[in-house]
């Protein structure tokens, strides 16, 4: 079985004099998962993502990427091993063209010009930004700044990935090629942790939910079955506003993706004398 790329040991956090916004959570994320990190507003969730690319260090417990301990680790040690995708691709955003922008990180890291170049090359071919390399990136509308904030991660070619509410600003085409990036970095070998409340795009790709609620994780499984979770939405025959909900809804074998449930329910209403369920 393969190392952990990262992993939380009984990991505890507060600010001072607060309550903990985490408590002795204990979690693992192996290469080739996709797991989806769920929850309501101030379960934990960007407390999670900020000690597992070690912006902030556990109070007790350790976080470990890889075999690196995180409160022990320097910037270019963990730039190395985990990128991050902010909820607004503003925020992370500092360089005045799209292709610095991109080489920025592989620059940091010490990499000779050619190499960044050819990974700028690679990252904007993607992320479909290659005729947009010389725009300032506020020129850009918001799905491409995404798309920006996106190649940037490709850029910098970390074993783990970390997206906060990555398909907010996608119109149909960006979210089909973000989505086609998700399945081959997993066949890369990456693992990828995101925040996301768009349980329909959950289904689709996460191997893995996990639910944290007031710091502690509640349900950790299948999409299929955390997705039901009544803190989520309210219990009854369609539970979630996902596929496989309504193929469980319609006693169908579950699916996730749309061609295949449409071709599923015209088999299902063949099947019937008269064209109808």
């Amino acid at each position: 079985m393969a190392e952990p790329l990262l992993k939380f040991e009984e990991v505890s956090f507060a600010w001072a004099e607060a309550s903990p916004l985490l408590q002795c959570m204990t979690l693992q994320i192996a290469p080739n998962e996709c797991v989806a990190l769920v929850g309501r507003n101030g379960a934990g969730k960007s407390t999670l993502f900020q000690l597992a690319c070690g912006l902030l260090r556990p109070a007790s417990g350790k976080v470990w990427l890889g075999s690196l301990d995180t409160a022990q680790a320097r910037p270019p040690q963990l730039a190395r091993q985990v990128s991050l995708m902010f909820q607004e691709a503003e925020r992370q955003i500092c360089r005045e063209r799209v292709d610095a922008e991109v080489g920025f990180a592989p620059s940091l890291a010490g990499l000779s010009a050619e190499e960044v170049e050819q990974r700028v090359s690679m990252a904007l071919s993607l992320t479909g930004l290659t005729g947009l390399a010389a725009r300032h990136p506020m020129d850009l509308n918001a799905g491409e700044r995404r798309m920006l904030s996106l190649a940037s991660l490709i850029a910098q070619d970390t074993p783990l990935i970390l997206l906060d509410e990555p398909t907010r600003d996608f119109d149909a085409p960006l979210l089909a090629r973000f989505e086609a990036w998700m399945n081959m970095a997993r066949e890369q070998g990456r693992a990828v942790l995101f925040i996301s409340h768009d349980l329909d795009f959950i289904a689709r790709h996460a191997s893995r939910v996990l639910h944290l609620k007031a710091g502690r994780i509640e349900a950790n499984g299948p999409a299929g079955q955390v997705l039901l979770h009544p803190d989520l939405q309210e219990t009854g025959r369609m539970a979630a506003p996902t596929l496989p909900a309504l193929c469980r809804s319609l006693n169908l074998p579950e699916c996730r993706q749309l061609d295949a449930f449409a071709a599923l329910w015209r088999s299902h209403v063949a099947a019937f004398p008269d064209g109808k369920p």
